[in-house]
């Protein structure tokens, strides 16, 4: 019997358990794309490579029968919602290399608030006035982080800008997939967005000329943890407490990346925020918070 078909009882704390390995899995992504030396879309492209190839297994199993069955709208929804990825994490990527992994996490992480933006413009979701609220607040403290963190440290520009387009593009990236998993299985959807996220940043890296052979063993062995760790343990944790677990529990859980992403920079850099992240950030959470309270209790 698998962890994923386990018996649990009521009262049970192994899904609280499930969902801080799994947080703090994913919170380990910065640190290890810190330490890699590649250039961002090398990183990128072998990191969505090795998850394309763990959930391969899943496909051979039926001989792709859920994808053959699927229409040609949807798979072309599946191909730009891996589009989509590929380009959140080709700028997520390079910002962690071009400004401090806590403005890079909070940064990217505000796609929570990015979804309830887009969702109101290009679907007409009404929000509430308490995601109004959450929004504004989350916005100021961006600028805040902005504005601060350009008086502090202003060779972070770029990778600040560089974070907050990821986080839209993770917002987009999260709408499409919204619709596409209530009638695809987890194993299908992964695999299939997760090989055109690959092809997207591969393509670039070929256009560009850009080195992705004869790297050093330590440099694949990197990119094979970025898959295994953040990809595979931290989300698949995260998406097996949900069937145990509220979803606003699972969804406020979100907000300890870049705070469990910035104790490990402080940890294996010696980084710490300047006053601007620390403060606008902050900021960002609070908002984030009344966000997310406001969408469950719609």
């Amino acid at each position: 019997m698998s962890v994923f078909s386990l018996e649990i009882k009521k009262g049970s704390q192994l899904p609280y358990l499930a969902l801080l390995i799994g947080m703090f899995a994913i919170s380990t992504s910065a640190i290890l794309i810190r330490h890699s030396s590649s250039e961002p879309l090398v990183i990128g492209s072998y990191r969505q490579a090795f998850a394309t190839l763990i959930f391969l297994p899943f496909i051979l199993k039926d001989g792709g029968k859920e994808i053959r069955s699927q229409s040609y709208f949807t798979i072309l929804e599946m191909v730009l919602t891996g589009i989509l990825l590929g380009a959140h994490f080709s700028f997520f990527i390079t910002s962690v290399k071009e400004t401090s992994v806590a403005a890079s996490v909070l940064l990217a992480t505000c796609h929570v608030v990015y979804v309830a933006i887009l969702g109101r413009i290009f679907f007409g979701e009404i929000l509430s006035k308490e995601a109004v609220i959450g929004t504004s607040v989350a916005l100021a403290g961006i600028l805040i982080l902005f504005s601060g963190d350009l008086l502090d440290n202003p060779g972070n520009f770029m990778g600040n800008l560089f974070a907050f387009i990821s986080g839209i593009l993770a917002g987009l990236y999260y709408l499409s997939g919204r619709k596409l998993r209530k009638v695809i299985s987890l194993p299908t959807y992964a695999f299939v967005v997760y090989l055109f996220s690959f092809l997207t940043m591969f393509t670039v890296v070929l256009i560009q000329n850009l080195s992705y052979s004869n790297l050093a063993t330590s440099e694949i062995q990197l990119f094979l943890l970025m898959a295994l760790i953040p990809t595979l343990l931290g989300h698949t944790m995260q998406n097996w407490a949900l069937a145990y677990l509220p979803a606003y529990v699972v969804s406020i859980s979100l907000l300890a990346e870049p705070i469990g992403s910035g104790l490990l920079a402080w940890l294996f850099f010696q980084e710490i925020p300047s006053f601007g992240v620390i403060l606008g950030g902050l900021i960002v959470i609070a908002g984030l918070y009344f966000v997310i309270i406001a969408e469950e209790s719609a």
